[in-house]
């Protein structure tokens, strides 16, 4: 009994000093701090709550371990839910949220951030990455900096097109290309490819990045040789185009016939029957269904063979079209591509590959100048319309797209202010402010295109008018100088001419001829009028006597005395008419006789407001006041265009 109680005891004893020994190794590890290592024997980075490593006694930033960290691999689904490790069935995606997920999503959301996975299915609709990702707390973020693959829609079916003809065994070259539209809804890279189904050995593909989204027109250049052509009726190769490997069906089906390349064509061109469509506007790009070449194509054989038919660049711009022979007449477009970088006109070299006409035509193209800019003034702004004042006659004219504007049908190609006004500013002023020789200044300061005068110009600063209008020419102005006060015409030739005396010539003399000069005043877009005659308003003109024998003075006409009576200046932008009224038309008269009166009113203009001969002048003489000014008109805008106040 004494051993037997020994023994329990001893036994007591020991159940003590282990239950003790488990407290002390508890409140130890519970004073320690709440940082670990593994890997090693030694204490983590002061910093870190954990640390991996399997190399002692390494404290800088040298290689400490030979071994990486394992993280999960999961199968992200969501871009911003925790699944798969909230899913009702975690091995099946299409499970739904736990009822957990469900009822505390916002908590959980907040409590995971930080949660580190590695996604192992790349999944661009839904913005997921292979690699490691991290929770934010709203969303899955991947680590890699890429940038990933562009999201895109097709955008218009009608711009999806694959240009250029296409001949089995005939390699692809840089006119074979296809545009698509896209809408972009995710920045990234991307791989576009088009090709037949079944292959039919060409191609379509490029690579690239989209940096931002938008809306975008790519040009995918084709590669490869077609190696069979499409049969006699038939719809030709479909093909199938894929945007990251994924398919872009929403234009299908697309088509492209591959034509024959043992069918030669056989054309001529008809030169004279070439026209130029549509207007053309400097820095407007051209758009190939308004803006195109008409030619004619007489075929001689065989129907079936493709015409390509194309002109050289020139500033910006060509023109080009192909097709299928099928008549023995028929009338092709060639439609025109870029932008005019000039309002020079365009003299575009037709060539086709015809086998057996190597002839070329020719075809202009004209571009539209830009808007011009009016001043005129004089005394008088009365129902004459000398100023070209609203209503009168030479504002009809100037106004009327037929003469000029920006048609197709206008003589002059100009871009106007509004579809009832061509120039623009168009000022005026009249009466004693014409007179005002710091009014005038003002306006002369404000640089016009082009200034007018007209009836009357009998200032009393004649000499700080004629420095003013001078100073105007000298800076590159367009001054159309209509006056005929002797006074205030030897004024200005004096100023423009220092040294020289210039007498005023009046001149009753009506009419008066036209000289045969090679001039476009006389001899411009609106006729050649070498030869005819030009009215007197009135019976008082002041021709400038006394002039230098000067090279650049062109005398367009002159009285019986030798007398220059209208003139042009080469160097100057100069045009000069003696008589004040020249422009005269009561009211904006339409008609050939202009007015009632044979000794007023010699400016004529019809019933569309083009320039025409005015009849009965003076009894049986016709005149040709308004077509002279129309062809001015035109000088000016050139002018203005090429050498102008604006434009030096």
């Amino acid at each position: 009994m004494i051993q037997t109680n020994f023994r329990q005891k001893h036994r007591n004893g020991a159940t003590f000093k282990i239950l003790l020994l488990l407290v002390a190794i508890f409140s130890i590890s519970l004073a320690l701090p709440a940082q670990v290592t593994i890997g090693a024997n030694e204490e983590p980075l002061s910093g870190a709550l954990l640390q991996l490593k399997d190399k002692d006694n390494v404290t800088d930033s040298t290689l400490n371990a030979r071994k990486g960290l394992a993280l999960p691999r999961v199968t992200l689904s969501e871009k911003k839910e925790l699944y798969p490790m909230f899913l009702a069935n975690p091995d099946n995606p299409a499970s739904g949220p736990s009822t957990d997920y469900t009822a505390n999503k916002q908590t959980i959301d907040k409590a995971h951030t930080g949660l580190i996975v590695y996604n192992l299915v790349e999944d661009d609709d839904k913005e997921l990455c292979v690699g490691l990702n991290q929770w934010d707390g709203d969303q899955w973020n991947c680590f890699q900096s890429k940038m990933g693959n562009a999201i895109a829609t097709l955008g218009n079916c009608d711009s999806l097109k694959f240009l250029g003809i296409y001949k089995n065994d005939v390699s692809l070259n840089a006119g074979n290309y296809m545009t698509i539209p896209l809408h972009v809804t995710k920045a990234g890279a991307y791989t576009i490819t088009a090709m037949p189904d079944p292959d039919n050995g060409y191609y379509f593909t490029a690579s690239g990045v989209f940096l931002t989204p938008g809306y975008y027109f790519l040009s995918i250049p084709g590669a490869g040789t077609p190696l069979n052509y499409t049969p006699t009726g038939g719809n030709g190769d479909q093909i199938k185009v894929t945007f990251n490997n994924k398919a872009m069906d929403a234009c299908d089906p697309l088509y492209i016939k591959v034509e024959d390349s043992s069918v030669k064509p056989v054309y001529y061109m008809s030169c004279s029957a070439t026209k130029v469509k549509g207007v053309y506007q400097l820095n407007k790009e051209l758009d190939p269904d308004a803006n195109y070449i008409e030619v004619t194509l007489n075929v001689t054989a065989p129907y079936g063979a493709t015409y390509v038919i194309e002109t050289n660049t020139v500033d910006g711009i060509y023109f080009k079209g192909s097709g299928m022979l099928n008549t023995a007449s028929q009338t092709v477009k060639l439609q025109g591509y870029g932008t005019p970088t000039s309002v020079e006109n365009k003299v575009m070299t037709i060539t086709s590959n015809s086998s057996s006409d190597v002839s070329t035509c020719k075809a202009t193209v004209v571009v539209s100048y830009p808007t011009k800019s009016v001043f005129a003034f004089g005394y008088y702004e009365n129902s004459a319309g000398y100023l070209g004042q609203p209503g009168s006659g030479l504002r009809k004219m100037m106004d009327a797209s037929v003469n000029f504007g920006n048609t197709e049908s206008s003589i002059v190609k100009i871009v106007p202010y509004s579809s009832s006004q061509t120039f623009y500013p168009y000022n005026i002023i009249n009466g004693s402010a014409a007179y005002n020789t710091a009014t005038v200044k003002s306006y002369l300061d404000t640089k016009p295109d082009i200034v007018i005068t007209g009836f009357d110009l009998d200032v009393t600063d004649k000499a700080g008018m004629a420095a003013n209008l001078v100073d105007y020419l000298k800076k590159g102005g367009v001054l159309i100088f209509v006056c005929e006060r002797q006074l205030m015409v030897k004024a200005f030739f004096e100023a423009l001419y220092p040294g020289y005396t210039i007498t005023g010539d009046w001149t009753t003399t009506d009419p008066m001829t036209i000289n045969y000069v090679n001039d476009e005043i006389v001899n411009g877009p609106f006729g050649d009028i070498r030869g005819l005659l030009w009215g007197n308003d009135t019976q008082g003109a002041s021709g400038a006597q006394g002039l230098p024998d000067d090279d650049d003075i062109v005398i367009i006409s002159k009285n019986n005395n030798g007398t220059p009576m209208i003139l042009k200046h080469k160097s100057y932008n100069l045009l000069f008419i003696s008589e004040g009224g020249f422009n005269a038309n009561l009211n904006g008269a339409t008609g050939s006789n202009g007015s009632s009166s044979s000794i007023y009113y010699p400016f004529a203009i019809d019933s569309n407001f083009k320039p025409i001969t005015r009849t009965g002048w003076r009894g049986s003489y016709t005149v040709e006041n308004s077509r002279l000014m129309a062809n001015a008109l035109a000088w000016a805008i050139k002018q203005a265009q090429y050498n102008g106040i604006n434009t030096r």
